[in-house]
């Protein structure tokens, strides 16, 4: 079964490819070395970003051409066998940040991605003596879940539930943010009034995403400034599941669970 990443890998280049009948012609010409004498735009790097970019662009009629200096694209999403007998993910290992909107117009899906759910999603293996004497494993299966957790602490266990509710709350009012454009300040005192009034509605999507939020606006701030330590020990006990739960707060980030924002 190919992985999330190698899905995404080969829907985004076909959709690069498909994108037009000119995309399917340049696509063609550059896979055997033959490039045009002239493009619209020029993409450095094949990886997903790159990929989606020329997509859009080719898309919109601008004639596109993407430089690889790999055999394959892909760049992070490529998975590849790099130890005999075995296939790894480069580097991307979720498909959870590619928008919806994107797999859409694009027609991913049409074009190969597949996704596929990991369940369980987390292995926190134990070692006393050098030997895996207990583990943790979590997944999308909540009663199975909370009797891993059981194993450290019956109250975290019971807590679980609630700590994943108010997780996907604060993701809910979040989210539509990664797709509006970034509030401008300055805009709101410079130009004329009826610019200034219009400048103003770059402030919706945070009205929205703090009306949704409610009355635990401030419980989901000092989720987004604190350092995730304060946090986990607000709501669990056990240290398992605490170490567990900060390495995905820190991963990717060259941070210490205890650095300001990792919450």
């Amino acid at each position: 079964m190919p992985s999330t990443a190698m899905a995404a890998r080969h829907g985004l280049g076909r959709a690069w490819a498909g994108s037009s009948v000119q995309g399917r012609r340049l696509a063609h010409a550059g896979a055997r070395g033959q490039l045009q004498r002239e493009y619209d735009a020029v993409v450095i790097g094949g990886g997903h970003n790159g990929l989606v970019a020329a997509a859009y662009l080719q898309k919109s009629g601008v004639r596109t051409a993407v430089l690889e200096r790999r055999h394959l694209l892909g760049g992070a999403a490529v998975t590849e066998e790099i130890v005999p007998g075995f296939k790894f993910s480069r580097a991307s290992y979720l498909l959870s940040l590619l928008r919806p909107q994107i797999s859409t117009e694009l027609e991913l899906q049409r074009h190969g991605l597949r996704e596929y759910a990991r369940d369980p999603y987390s292995f926190t293996p134990m070692l006393e003596d050098g030997q895996a004497q207990h583990s943790l494993l979590l997944g999308y299966d909540m009663a199975e879940t909370q009797r891993q957790i059981a194993q450290f602490s019956s109250k975290d266990a019971q807590a679980y539930p609630k700590y994943e509710a108010f997780l996907r709350r604060l993701v809910s009012a979040l989210d539509p943010l990664l797709d509006a454009a970034p509030v401008d300040p300055a805009a709101w005192s410079q130009g004329p009034l009826l610019q200034r009034l219009r400048a103003l509605r770059g402030l919706q999507p945070l009205l929205r995403a703090g009306l949704a939020l409610g009355k635990q606006l401030p419980q989901y701030y000092q989720v987004l400034t604190a350092p995730v330590t304060r946090i986990l020990d607000l709501w669990f006990e056990s240290e398992p599941l605490k170490a567990t739960l900060a390495t995905d707060a820190v991963i990717g980030t060259m941070a210490s669970p205890h650095t300001p924002g990792s919450g």
